[in-house]
C-alpha cells in the first residue's frame, strides 16, 4: 500500500508541476493579449488562475494526507474543498470564455445555468464542513469520497458538454472554425475527467485543463488573423469565409449593414483616441444585440455587417432592436463625452435571385436610405458625402 500510495504521489506531483510550468508558459507568451481588460480575458485568466492553485493543492493534500494533527487536519479539510470548489469556477470561467468569444456575451440562461452550478457546488461544501457528504477526513486524517462526489464529476461534464454545444451552435451559426478546432479541449478534459473519476488517489483533472488551455491559447494565436484587432470582432477575411460557405451549401442567411452616425465627428472633434473608443462601445453594442442570432463583422472604419443565420422576420427585428435599445441605453447611461447611434439596413440573402456581390450592394444601399433619413431628421450634414 504504501509503494501505491508513493506511486500516485509522485504521478500527482509530476503532473500537476507539468500543469504548473505550462500555465507560467502560456502567461509569459500571452502577457499581450491579457493587457486588455475584456470580458473575455478576465474569463479566461479567472480559468487559468483557479487551475494553477489546483494544481498547487493537489499534490500538496495528497502529500499531507494521514498526517496528524489538528492545523493539518484543517488545512486538510478546507484544501481538499477549495479542490473541489475551484474546479467548478474554473470550468465556469471556461464557459463564460466560450461565451464572450463565440457569442460575444453571455445569454440569461446561460448565465443563471453557471450562478446555479457555483451555488451549489459552495453550498454542499459548507455542508460538508458540519455533515460529510461530499468527502470525509477520517479520524487518520485520511481522505475518503463521500455519496455526494458525483455531483461535482457530473458538474464538471455537464459544464464540459456545454462548451461543446457552443462551439457546435457557433460552427452551425458562423461556419469556418477550423483555426479553433473542438480536439484541442476535448481530448485533455474527457482524459483529465475520466482518469480522475475511475482511478481513487489519482488527480490529474488540474494538469489536464492546463493542456487543454494551452490548446485554446495556441488556436487563439491562429485565429488572429480572422478578428479586427481594435474591437475583436471578426473581419473582412472572416466574412469572406462565410460568404464563400454560404454558396458552397446554399445557406440561408441574412444580411445588416450597420454605419456609425457622426463618426468623422467624433473623430474630428475629440481625436482619434476617442473615436476607437467609440467604436469599441459600438462592437460591444452590435455582439449584446446579435447574441446567438448571428455573428458581427467589422466591414471597414465605422461599418459593420451582421450576418444572421436566419431569415425569419421576427429574428432580423429583434436583432435590430436590441442594437438600438443598446444606443439609446449607452447613451443614457455610459457618460461618454458624445452620443452613439447607427444607421442599419438588411437583405436576405437568395442566391437564386442575387449574387453575393449585389447582396452586399443591396445592403449598403438599404443602409444608406436609413443614413439619408436620420441625417434629414436631425438636420445635419451627411459625412458620407463630404
Amino acid at each position: 500500500m504504501e509503494n501505491i500510495a508513493s506511486f500516485n504521489l509522485t504521478c500527482i506531483v509530476v503532473s500537476n508541476l507539468l500543469g504548473i510550468l505550462l500555465l507560467l508558459v502560456l502567461l509569459s507568451g500571452n502577457f499581450w493579449r491579457f493587457r486588455d481588460s475584456t470580458a473575455e480575458n478576465k474569463a479566461l485568466k479567472c480559468a487559468m488562475l483557479f487551475t494553477f492553485i489546483n494544481c498547487l493543492m493537489d499534490p500538496l493534500t495528497y502529500a499531507l494526507d494521514g498526517a496528524s494533527g489538528t492545523f493539518l487536519r484543517i488545512f486538510l479539510y478546507a484544501g481538499n474543498s477549495w479542490i473541489y470548489f475551484g474546479q467548478i469556477v474554473a470550468a465556469v470561467s471556461w464557459v463564460v470564455f466560450f461565451c464572450y468569444h463565440l457569442n460575444g456575451g453571455v445569454p440569461k440562461f446561460q448565465r443563471g445555468l453557471l450562478i446555479f452550478a457555483q451555488s451549489v457546488a459552495g453550498i454542499l461544501l459548507l455542508i460538508n464542513l458540519f455533515h460529510p457528504i461530499v468527502f470525509e477526513m477520517t479520524e487518520a486524517n485520511v481522505y475518503e469520497r463521500r455519496a455526494l462526489f458525483f455531483v461535482y464529476a457530473v458538474g464538471n461534464y455537464t459544464l464540459f458538454t456545454d462548451t461543446i454545444i457552443l462551439y457546435v451552435k457557433a460552427r452551425i451559426r458562423g461556419g469556418n472554425l477550423k483555426f479553433f478546432p473542438l480536439w484541442v479541449y476535448i481530448i485533455p478534459l474527457t482524459a483529465g475527467g475520466t482518469i480522475q473519476s475511475l482511478v481513487y488517489g489519482v488527480s490529474v483533472n488540474s494538469a489536464c485543463l492546463a493542456v487543454a488551455l494551452a490548446g485554446v491559447l495556441a488556436s487563439l494565436q491562429n485565429e488572429r488573423i480572422y478578428r479586427d484587432s481594435l474591437t475583436g470582432l471578426y473581419n473582412r477575411a472572416y466574412l469572406d469565409s462565410i460568404l464563400k460557405k454560404v454558396v458552397r451549401k446554399r445557406l440561408n442567411m441574412t444580411g445588416i449593414m450597420l454605419d456609425l452616425n457622426g463618426f468623422k465627428a467624433i473623430n474630428d472633434t475629440q481625436g482619434h483616441s476617442v473615436g476607437d473608443q467609440a467604436l469599441i462601445s459600438a462592437a460591444e453594442i452590435f455582439r449584446r444585440g446579435v447574441e446567438d442570432l448571428g455573428i458581427v463583422i467589422r466591414y471597414a472604419g465605422d461599418e459593420f455587417i451582421i450576418m444572421i443565420n436566419s431569415q425569419d422576420d421576427i429574428d432580423i427585428s429583434t436583432c435590430m432592436s436590441n442594437i438600438r435599445d443598446g444606443f439609446q441605453e449607452f447613451n443614457k447611461n455610459s457618460g461618454a463625452s458624445y452620443k452613439l447611434s447607427v444607421s442599419m439596413g438588411f437583405c436576405k440573402l437568395n442566391l437564386d435571385a442575387i449574387s453575393v456581390d449585389e447582396f452586399l450592394n443591396e445592403i449598403d444601399s438599404r443602409m444608406y436610405e436609413d443614413k439619408k433619413a436620420y441625417y434629414a431628421k436631425n438636420t445635419q450634414v451627411d459625412r458620407r458625402r463630404s
